[in-house]
């Protein structure tokens, strides 16, 4: 038996823990958590522990798989590579570039992603889809339009902060304040924020784990945290208890703010929020008072109404508050890699082209989700009729999913590339199996600029992959070689693999990771044979607080753009038009909540979270239960004005009258390759989610804030 030290990979779980995993006659046996991994230092969660059963599923997927009529047959991995290879160059010959689409999900790592978006991108088109545009691209707007590009995400530096304002985010449970970001004992950062004579702050219609350790708890009426900011920004531009220094040094357009919300006030923003106006004024104070301090968002609010504008309000209320860039507000980790110029060098020859539908703009890579089945489902000759998924699961992720359906129903071609058939991939025509991260090793590059500091860490490979499973990296270079593409859309891959090949060889992902690493991209000389060799990874440098403003802003005047002005034509009419509720569908359901022993669609069948995890259930307000003749534990429907569905219903005052709660991310019932997941399937909340309800500005989907309506389950 042997002892290898690697970190965490269940779905795309942020904090990456670092483990110590025993392999016995090449099997992995056991977990613990690694005590001396620099980032995580020994924590980890009930996922982590159960990885031997993600390992070791004998429901996993392990060969290359074909529909036959209504079943599936194995086939050999050159027949099906070829065979899908001649269909894409078929259809692209036939009806153009863009009837190809790709999608890469949460479960995806680097090479996932690389491969799908060049695949797309090889075959000349612009839909390349993926999980970002489901949750978090109005990062990537508002980056663009106020730093200057999409690539500059700022994260939180809890440990020195003294007011963290978290808006629809449970960190004890996601481990990260924000969307990637690697902070695995974040309870304990902040804790000590209050320790250290700060503040906590959760903006949240319900209880959760980290409302309960928060000094303030503040239940807001879904879908209008925008409203909150507003009043804030209000409160500290008419009080003059914003950083004037700040402001005057490294930003641009401040009046503009002002003049947009000179009218509204905290008592405006009461009627809308249900927040008192005190407590905003209050709020507002404190934030700006404090000795440093960062506002942040997550899944509740960035997958809600008017998310861009939302985040675009967050950025001005750490800019106004001199809290960019600065110890204790919110930063940008340069990571070990310069990300911005390498994601730029791989997409040089990317179709940049706008959505068909909707005509969005391409943000982390591709378009947004929610125009997906619309597309499909089109007359239009140019419509998307093929489509290839790798570590993904749209029928259980997107909205709408009775169109999902319908879509994936109508394709031409459907691949999965994934561990499982998973519940889309009852709907294929081809599931290929996929080696696990312990099967393959890597370096995740593209996640780096969300560690705590400049980073490096090389996944190890473990163990065999089990079966005929492969690489995402193999298994892309052999479907361009069988579409007639480019590997990774660059003829000069080709030729190194040919020449490779010469010598018995092939060109890998330790090949690209070198040539990365040597490029003039690396912040400190790093080779792969390094960081093989290191445990837990390398740290190649610090946060240096201030560079970020000096040299790192894009904007043509190197300066925060405060009022982009797409923006503030936007938010003008969105002020005077909230989200509201109405007679019909009188409740806001929100489908955000998560738990720890899940990661999205990738957990049920695991026994031991499986246990923990039953199914899925409805959570409302003891008033509202009155007010609807709803009991406890009772069957309930809810409607929305897309579909109505079935579920069983937990009543608590943990979460705002008028609000209904429904976790997200269940409804096994397809034929999949996964017998326990579907023996506890659950309910797809996803089916009342409106795929028409998009936001304005990148095609981001509302999750949390559909107006509904419940009634009690007939006998």
């Amino acid at each position: 038996m042997k002892t290898v030290k690697t970190t965490c990979k269940i779905g795309a779980c942020e904090p990456q823990c670092g483990l110590e995993i025993d392999v016995d006659k090449g099997k992995i046996i056991e977990v613990r958590a690694n005590k001396s991994h620099p980032i995580s230092k020994g924590y980890i969660c009930i996922k982590g522990k159960a990885v031997p059963e993600y390992q070791n599923d004998p429901e996993r997927l392990l060969y290359p798989m074909k529909r036959i009529g209504d079943d599936f047959e194995r086939i050999d991995w050159s027949t099906a590579t070829t065979e899908i290879g001649n269909k894409l160059r078929q259809l692209v010959d036939q009806y153009g570039p863009t009837s190809i689409a790709t999608y890469w999900g949460n479960a995806a790592d680097t090479t996932g992603m690389i491969a799908a978006n060049t695949i797309c991108s090889a075959l000349g088109s612009p839909n390349s889809f993926n999980v970002l545009s489901l949750e978090y691209t109005d990062r990537g707007m508002v980056a663009q339009e106020v730093l200057g590009d999409q690539t500059l995400i700022l994260q939180p530096d809890a440990d020195h902060s003294h007011f963290a304002l978290l808006l629809g985010t449970n960190p004890l449970v996601t481990q990260g304040m924000t969307l990637l970001q690697r902070r695995p004992r974040i309870g304990g950062d902040l804790k000590n924020i209050s320790k250290r004579g700060g503040k906590v702050v959760v903006v949240d219609p319900r209880v959760t784990e980290t409302t309960r350790i928060s000094n303030q708890h503040i239940m807001i009426k879904p879908g209008t945290d925008l409203y909150l900011l507003l009043a804030m920004i209000h409160r500290i531009l008419s009080n003059n208890s914003y950083d004037k220094k700040f402001v005057e040094q490294h930003t641009q357009d401040l009046s503009q703010w002002w003049e947009l919300i000179k009218d509204y006030t905290p008592a405006k923003a009461e009627i809308i929020t249900g927040i008192e106006e005190s407590v905003i004024m209050k709020l507002a104070d404190e934030f700006a008072a404090a000795k440093s301090g960062f506002v942040t968002t997550r899944v509740g609010v960035q997958t809600s109404h008017n998310t861009t504008l939302t985040e675009w309000s967050v950025m001005t209320l750490n800019a106004i508050t001199g809290n960019i860039d600065r110890l204790g507000g919110v930063f940008f980790n340069p990571g070990a890699l310069d990300n911005t110029a390498l994601i730029h060098k791989f997409t040089k020859k990317k179709n940049s082209a706008t959505s068909r539908i909707g005509k969005f703009p391409q943000i982390f890579g591709g378009p947004p989700c929610t125009v997906f089945a619309d597309d499909v489902l089109s007359d239009d000759p140019d419509r998307i009729r093929a489509l290839i998924v790798i570590a993904g699961n749209p029928v259980l992720s997107f909205p709408n999913t009775k169109k999902v359906e319908k879509a994936l129903e109508k394709l031409d071609l459907l691949v999965t590339i994934d561990l499982y058939q998973s519940d889309t991939g009852s709907f294929a025509d081809y599931n290929l199996p996929a080696a696990t991260i312990y099967e393959k090793g890597g370096l995740h590059f593209l996640t780096m600029p969300f560690e705590p500091y400049p980073f490096a860490e090389w996944r190890k490979k473990i163990v065999e992959p089990r079966g005929q499973a492969r690489p995402e990296w193999d298994i892309a270079r052999d479907l361009s070689k069988a579409a007639r593409i480019p590997f990774l859309n660059n003829s000069l891959f080709n030729f190194v693999d040919k020449t490779f090949n010469l010598f018995g060889s092939s060109f890998s992902e330790k090949h690209l990771a070198q040539l990365l690493l040597m490029s003039g991209m690396a912040k400190k000389k790093l080779s792969v044979k390094k960081l093989v060799m290191a445990e837990s990874g390398i740290k190649v440098g610090e946060i240096e607080w201030g560079n970020f403003l000096k040299n790192g802003l894009l904007t043509q005047n190197k300066k925060i753009q405060l009022a982009p002005s797409k923006f503030v034509s936007r938010l003008k009419g969105v002020i005077v038009n909230p989200p509201l509720t109405s007679d019909q569908f009188p409740l806001m359901l929100i489908s955000g909540g998560r738990r720890l022993a899940t990661f999205n669609t990738w957990t049920k069948n695991m026994p031991s979270l499986s246990g923990k995890l039953k199914e899925n259930y409805a959570t409302i307000n003891e008033t509202d239960a009155k007010t609807y003749g709803i009991k406890d534990g009772e069957k309930i429907r809810i409607s929305s004005k897309v579909c109505t569905i079935e579920i069983n219903v937990s009543i608590s005052d943990d979460i705002r009258e008028g609000t209904i709660m429904v976790h997200q991310f269940w409804g096994h019932h397809y034929n999949s390759g996964q017998s326990l997941a579907r023996k506890n399937p659950g309910v797809n909340v996803n089916l009342l989610h409106d795929d028409q309800e998009r936001d304005w500005f990148t095609g981001m989907p509302v999750f949390n804030g559909t107006p509904c309506s419940i009634e009690a389950y007939p006998i």
